[in-house]
């Protein structure tokens, strides 16, 4: 019976540790998004004050 507590345990850290791994892949993915899309805005910003000058 201790056994299988630890192998339950065991399972559930491994669980839970590929889930923050995910999340982590995630948040990185949306920061990289965040960061593109910031480049993307100040590229356009900067051909607005060419065309409006």
């Amino acid at each position: 019976m201790e056994m299988d507590t630890v192998s339950n345990l065991r399972r559930q850290l491994k669980e839970a540790e590929e889930e923050r791994r995910k999340a982590a892949q995630y948040g990185l993915q949306l920061v990289e998004n965040q960061n593109e899309l910031q480049t993307q805005l100040d590229q356009l910003r900067a051909e607005m004050i060419i065309i409006t000058e």
